[in-house]
């Protein structure tokens, strides 16, 4: 069922917001909602626009502010609030003035601009004179084709050029004898003459002048909005939070996650909140953050360090091994230059062919069968070209060989004491970083509480409206939440010595209002469906319920079978109860408390059609015999049943449809609407003038129809039938609609009724399609145990148990949703996420 909602309004002082804001939080009840400017000029109980009342809004303030600090009193510096009207008045006036001039000037200028362009020096004369006229104005831009058209041929000459994107300025001149036919030609296109009377002289001048004014004008009437809006947030500015506040935080969070990450630390939980300061947290975290990096900088430093001299060591031992006894001297001199490293020994030509005839020295010593240890010494200036040249042959210089002795022993020895001297800074850094890791482990519960609400505290308030002295908080809470809110919000504000406001109102009928569902445990699972197809709007009808029972029930008439009943009930127990992990995307426990539901209903209908395990048993159906599968009459029951069903099913959507109209006050779509009366009678009379014309049995001895056939059009059903369509017709005169819409809704509704009832046969297919695999399975249990067993009891159970029972599940979703729902759901709602701590 879905509560009302009631729209909570809470003022504060901004001293006290955050404690408020906490409060309700750790409440843990209110959906915050962001006030509108139309709402906050409803909080001041004024109608006009809220510029035009300022006077009167700073009254109500003042007023709303003495209530909330009763301790401040009125002070002489307070009167400065009506001298500020004053000069927002004056300020106002001033703004209206400019903002005409400065409309005014553009449109000389584009006036000027558009003379220039047409080849005008100076503003032309114009007039009639002697022997020739000379007219300028403005035509639409739709229009200049047509006009060229007219004029073309005439003594006339036709000058034009743009002013606005809609607008063009055009300069006629002709002689005098056309006068009067070009102005009634210019009057039936609307031409507006300009007059050009104010611009007198060179236009370039003008021009510059014209751009000299606006400027000016633009600078004062930008000083003067400036001035306003700073009268306006000092009187009554409401204001959106900033998220300034927000960003740091976030990105302090971040920070903090991230050291989380990189020290491998598992923060400990605390409910309790240590009292800290936002400049205190981030100076730790600022702190530990750069510490770390400077040691991690000298671990990377350690490490590329260690893997030069790990790899001088391994060439040493190469060298030795290829019978060198001592290293060169290496290093950079005054103008020379010396280093070694390996190449491969087929890039060694390439580099002899270079060094020819250049000032190279080098010297070059087999080590293996592919690699070469080669030494080469330049001038400084040659250096960058040689080892360009070297490392596109594949040379890889080693540089921890550099300052060694020339003793190959005494070089490994070297090499090997800086590594342990290296193995040794490293661990003395390690001990720092898990110092470190302490420090900040000792804190970081502490600080991921305090960053938490803060984050959370600061995204509330971007969610509230706030003026210099005054906090307004709004939001939606459950209806048979509020007297317990008001008592809450009561003993705050005794808390808060008074300094606290707060109101509960209904929603405007133009407002989006969250919807609150509040349904029995048994059947809160079936929420998951309807949310898949939209969320319930606050003033539909909550489909939770029926649509559960509904789909449970469908797909229980299509998978009728007592052991995979039973199964279906066992998985579900273990999917909700030890899966309780989302898994590829899936909710198990959800899935699994919907499967506890859908093998119920699987397995009382097994009982009722007698099937177990794809087994005939006995059915309780008193109209079914075992083997019921191979007697027309039993499957032409199944049939009127699914039919029936069907009917029943579209009955109470258009029910429920009716309802949501009465309540939304539509009375024209509660009757007349083919979702509603109109509708049920449509219905009713397609239904009962088909079982009337066949001759169908409902309810054995007590609802049973003659088969009347042709008769059928003179029997009350039909009438019912034609009454339907009739007022489903008429409908678009009441509601103002096109009237040919009648015709084809009412034809569509026929028809979409019809498809509907059909639609629902698929449920007794399906039923039959279950029986067909049970009769499987007894035929080759006939014809050969082994092939009985194997293919008949384990592999149909199994297909039966998966790809059946996914089908069965889809199609009932599917009834339910594109026949049932679609009668009367819209689902475009909100759902209630109240804001907690």
């Amino acid at each position: 069922m879905i509560i009302p909602a009631k729209k909570l309004l809470v003022i504060t002082l901004r001293d006290r917001e955050e404690e408020v804001l906490r409060r309700l939080g750790e409440l843990g009840v209110i959906q915050l909602k962001k006030p509108s400017e139309k709402e906050l000029l409803k909080l001041t109980a004024e109608e006009e626009k809220r510029l035009k009342e300022l006077e009167k809004l700073y009254e109500r303030f003042m007023e709303i502010w003495r209530t909330l600090a009763p301790e401040v009193a009125e002070t002489p510096e307070e009167k400065v609030g009506q001298e500020a009207y004053q000069r927002y008045n004056s300020l106002r006036r001033r703004l209206i003035h400019l903002e005409a001039e400065e409309r005014e000037l553009k449109r000389r200028l584009a006036i000027v601009r558009a003379l220039i362009k047409i080849g005008e020096k100076r503003v032309p004369e114009t007039g009639k004179f002697q022997d020739i006229f000379s007219i300028v104005g403005v035509v639409s831009k739709k229009v200049l084709n047509d006009l060229k058209r007219k004029i073309s041929g005439k003594p006339m000459i036709l000058k034009y050029a743009p002013i606005s994107n809609s607008e063009i300025l055009v300069h006629i001149i002709g002689i005098i004898d056309s006068w009067n036919e070009i102005v009634n030609l210019l009057n039936k296109f609307g031409f507006e003459e300009l007059s050009l009377k104010e611009l007198s002289g060179d236009l370039k001048r003008i021009e510059e002048n014209l751009q000299e004014r606006l400027k000016s004008t633009n600078e004062e009437a930008h000083t003067i909005r400036q001035e306003l809006e700073n009268i306006k947030t000092s009187f009554i500015g409401f204001s959106a939070e900033e998220d300034s506040k927000l960003k740091r935080v976030k990105e302090l969070h971040e920070r903090f996650m991230e050291l989380r990450k990189i020290l491998s630390l598992e923060v400990p939980k605390t409910e309790r909140e240590v009292k800290m300061e936002m400049d205190e947290v981030e100076s730790i975290i600022n702190e530990i953050y750069e510490k770390y990096n400077l040691l991690s900088a000298k671990l990377r430093e350690i490490e590329d360090i260690e893997r030069d001299l790990k790899e001088a060591k391994e060439l040493i031992n190469i060298l030795k091994d290829a019978g060198i006894k001592e290293l060169p001297e290496l290093g950079e001199y005054e103008n020379l230059t010396s280093f070694a490293g390996i190449i491969a020994l087929e890039s060694v030509n390439g580099f002899k062919k270079f060094a020819a005839g250049k000032p190279i020295a080098y010297d070059v010593k087999k080590i293996d069968e592919n690699l070469a240890f080669i030494h080469v010494i330049c001038l400084r200036d040659l250096t960058r070209e040689v080892k360009a040249t070297l490392s596109s042959l594949d040379f890889r210089e080693v540089k921890a060989l550099t300052g060694l002795p020339k003793n190959l022993d005494e070089a490994r020895s070297m090499v090997e004491e800086k590594i342990r001297e290296l193995d040794a800074r490293r661990n003395l850094i390690n001990r720092e970083i898990q110092d470190l890791r302490e420090r900040f482990r000792s804190k970081a519960g502490a600080i991921s509480r305090f960053l938490f609400i803060r984050l959370r505290l600061d995204e509330a308030l971007l969610q509230t409206m706030r003026s210099e002295t005054m906090r307004v908080i709004q939001g939606w809470i459950p209806e048979d939440r509020v007297k317990s809110m008001g008592g809450f919000l009561e003993s705050l504000k005794e808390e808060f010595d008074g300094k606290l406001l707060y109101e509960f109102r209904d929603p405007s009928p133009d407002e989006k209002v969250p919807t609150i569902l509040k349904n029995p445990r048994i059947f809160r699972i079936f929420e998951t469906l309807v949310r898949q197809y939209g969320w319930p709007g606050h003033l539909e009808s909550d489909p939770t319920i029926v649509s559960g029972i509904l789909w449970t029930i469908m797909f229980g008439m299509m998978f009728p079978d007592l052991g995979h009943g039973i199964t279906i009930i066992a998985l579900g127990i273990i999917f909700s109860r030890f899966l309780k992990k989302n898994i590829l995307g899936l909710n198990f426990r959800k899935l699994g408390n919907l499967m506890i539901g859908l093998g119920i209903s699987s397995a009382v209908f097994g009982v009722l059609m007698g099937e177990f395990f794809l087994m005939e048993i006995q059915p309780l159906f008193p109209t079914l015999r075992t083997g019921w599968l191979e007697n027309p009459s039993g499957v032409v029951w199944l049939i009127k049943m699914a039919v029936f069903f069907g009917i029943a099913q579209i009955l109470l959507a258009l029910s429920i449809s009716m309802k949501n109209h009465l309540r939304n006050r539509e009375l024209a779509e509660a009757i007349l609407g083919e979702k509603g009366i109109a509708g049920i009678l449509l219905l009713l009379g397609l239904a009962l003038t088909a079982f009337n014309f066949f001759g169908i049995t409902v309810i054995p001895g007590i609802l049973e129809f003659p088969e009347l056939r042709m008769k059928t059009l003179m029997s009350w059903p039909f009438f019912i039938l034609i009454a339907g369509l009739i007022m489903i017709l008429v409908k678009p005169f009441f509601t103002r609609e096109e009237k040919v819409m009648g015709i084809g809704l009412m034809l569509e509704t026929f028809i979409s009724f019809l498809a509907n009832m059909f639609s629902y046969m698929r449920i007794a297919g399906f039923a039959i399609v279950h029986a067909a695999l049970a009769m499987v399975v007894f035929r080759l249990m006939q014809a050969n145990p082994l092939m009985g067993i194997g293919v008949g009891m384990i592999f149909l159970n199994l297909f039966a148990l998966t790809i059946e029972f996914l089908v069965c599940m889809i199609q009932a979703l599917r009834l339910l949703y594109y026949e049932f729902m679609t009668k009367f759901y819209q689902g475009t709602g909100t759902p209630y996420t109240p804001w907690k701590l």
